[in-house]
């Protein structure tokens, strides 16, 4: 079954929430004026410029233009459905939904969808029992037991192990009836040449990958040996997209909320490691350098991300692109210096989870960690030396928008390369017009700019939400004398809602509008006027009317000039239209 919801329903369950209430479990929020002001969860920003109306009930983001109320706040922020954002409201609210029967489609769909979810936690399982209770697992147990593992740990995490046989799974799922082609798309088996399905993971310790439900939705797989590749792991499809997921943040959420801090790992046994030892707040990329995608999850959660990569080649270059993605977003970034080479799984195992929280706590800055890295990769006392250290430091402060930090950087380089400041400045410039790169703009303290509130805009936006003063908008106003497009599409649809049902509901007006449209309308119930006065919507009207009458008179009033200087006798008719106008001017003012 699923939920069924009329336009008055939904209505109901937004009035029993308020926006700011609902929002505010989310992130932060200071009042400002009438408003509520933060960071955009849905963009990265240092600067507030996400606005929410209490009155109206709309948040609207001035960075990144995303708009929408309580429910598509929540289902943007949490990824979920409508249905489900609206299930989690009512819930909130203590509202009954009534049901439906799904149609046709959703329901082949959802029941395809249950089905792979269903195959994977069969999967996890089989290869979970097939490392706990079987001697073809002992391998599999032997190494994750000397990699330190708990018994808890291994159950925690459903750790598994898949048998070094070509068929075992296949053959275990086709006996119980599961179809082949679940099994091909779940990435669980392969067909080769010859038609036959085989196992994709064999002779591999096996790691359940969840989605931000602890949902099994895909597998990593490790040999024990030295063959390649090292780890594998499913192949995309519907539910398992890597690059949109951590591992282990279903486990790590709730310490990273806890903490404001996440530590980004590499490697599936960094995190199991750190859970092991009782640090919960650690998450690994699948697979993958880190993503924007990816950041988005943590940005609902935490304040600083703490990169904790092994130290070697590949390491420091994945250290390098997370930093890139996290330059100039509101996250405090940090970088743990693994000693002698060492990864975090190592380092914690041997020297235990408080030595590993204090290297968390020393972690640099990325600058600090860019200019020891190529300290050491370099001899700082020739001149090739210190050339080599700039070259390698300069894409950082080039990217760098505050430019009180980039100063900071550039000076902060004298002393280590024992070079005069005026010298590293010229280089700068030198390494910037080489590259042709422009220098990006220096990030405000303040709120991000609204825009001027207009007339036109408070007239438009009082208009949408009352019916009396929609009607009157259309008895004293021309829609022509709306001068943005956008305003007179909204305009027009308002009315048809109006004639067709007698009110102005705001889910049924939303429903009938593009982005481009939906966007206005977000802005202009965030910053237009929250209700309705007669007096003053009629001094919108007259604004906006004298403004159109305005803009027509100096139009038929250059066109009379030209066709009088042509000899052309239509300057007359011009001429009798500009009188016109001017009386309708006398009239309005």
């Amino acid at each position: 079954m699923s939920r069924h919801f009329d336009a008055e329903l939904i209505e109901q369950i937004k009035d029993a929430n308020d926006i700011v209430s609902v929002i505010s479990e989310h992130m932060t929020l200071k009042k400002m004026g009438r408003n509520y002001w933060g960071c955009c969860p849905f963009h990265n920003e240092k600067t507030p410029s996400f606005s929410v109306n209490p009155e109206k009930g709309f948040f609207y983001c001035f960075g990144c233009r995303e708009t929408g109320n309580a429910i598509s706040f929540l289902m943007k922020y949490n990824g979920v459905s409508f249905p489900e954002a609206l299930e989690q409201l009512a819930n909130r609210a203590g509202i009954v939904l009534p049901e439906r029967n799904l149609s046709k489609a959703e329901l082949v769909r959802k029941e395809h969808r249950d089905k792979l979810y269903k195959v994977n936690e069969l999967a996890a399982t089989f290869f979970h029992n097939c490392l706990t209770k079987t001697e073809m697992g002992k391998p599999g147990l032997a190494y994750l037991q000397g990699r330190g593992l708990s018994a808890e740990t291994i159950e925690h995490f459903q750790l598994g192990f898949a048998p070094n046989n070509w068929d075992k799974l296949y053959r275990s799922f086709h006996e119980r009836g599961i179809d082949d082609q679940l099994l091909i798309e779940s990435g669980l088996c392969r067909r080769n040449e010859a038609g036959k399905l085989y196992d994709y993971f064999r002779n591999r310790v096996m790691f359940p990958i969840c989605d931000g439900k602890g949902r099994v939705v895909a597998f990593g797989g490790r040999v024990l040996d030295d063959s390649k590749p090292k780890y594998l792991n499913s192949p995309e499809y519907e539910l398992f997209n890597k690059g949109h997921m951590l591992f282990a943040f279903d486990k790590a959420y709730r310490t990273i909320r806890e903490k404001k801090q996440v530590i980004l790992v590499e490697g599936y046994m960094d995190v199991i490691g750190a859970h092991n030892q009782g640090i919960t707040n650690v998450v690994a990329s699948l697979g993958t350098a880190y993503t924007k995608d990816q950041g988005r999850l943590l940005i609902r959660q935490a304040e600083e991300v703490v990169l904790a990569y092994d130290m070697d080649n590949a390491g420091q270059i994945a250290a390098r692109r997370a930093i890139e993605l996290l330059q100039d977003t509101e996250f405090k970034v940090r970088v743990v210096a693994m000693p002698d080479g060492k990864d975090p799984d190592d380092y914690v195992r041997n020297h235990g989870s408080e030595a590993f929280l204090e290297l968390v706590a020393n972690a640099v800055t990325p600058f600090e960690f860019y200019l020891n890295s190529a300290l050491i990769s370099h001899d700082s006392n020739t001149v090739n030396g210190k050339e080599a250290i700039l070259e390698e430091v300069f894409p950082l402060i080039s990217a760098t928008s505050n430019q009180i930090e980039r100063e900071n950087y550039l000076k902060a380089l004298a002393l280590p390369l024992w070079m005069d400041n005026s010298t590293i400045y010229r280089m700068f410039r030198q390494y910037l017009g080489k590259g042709d790169i422009t220098l990006p703009k220096v990030t405000a303290g303040t709120t991000a700019s609204v825009g001027t509130i207009g007339e036109e805009d408070k007239l438009v936006a009082i208009a949408l939400t009352d019916p009396l003063a929609w009607q009157r908008v259309q008895a004293y106003l021309p829609l022509e004398d709306i001068t943005n497009p956008l305003y007179q599409a909204l305009f027009k649809k308002a009315g048809d809602i109006l004639s067709k049902t007698g009110s102005l509901q705001a889910t049924a007006l939303e429903e009938s509008l593009t982005e481009e449209e939906r966007s206005a309308y977000g802005r202009l119930m965030v910053m237009g006027e929250t209700e309705f006065n007669e007096a003053q919507l009629d001094g919108y009207i007259r604004a906006v009317r004298l403004k159109s009458l305005r803009e027509q008179y100096k139009t038929h009033s250059v066109l009379a000039d030209q066709l009088n200087r042509a000899g052309d006798t239509r300057f007359v008719e011009e001429l009798k239209m500009c009188q016109d106008l001017q009386t309708l001017i006398k009239e309005w003012t």
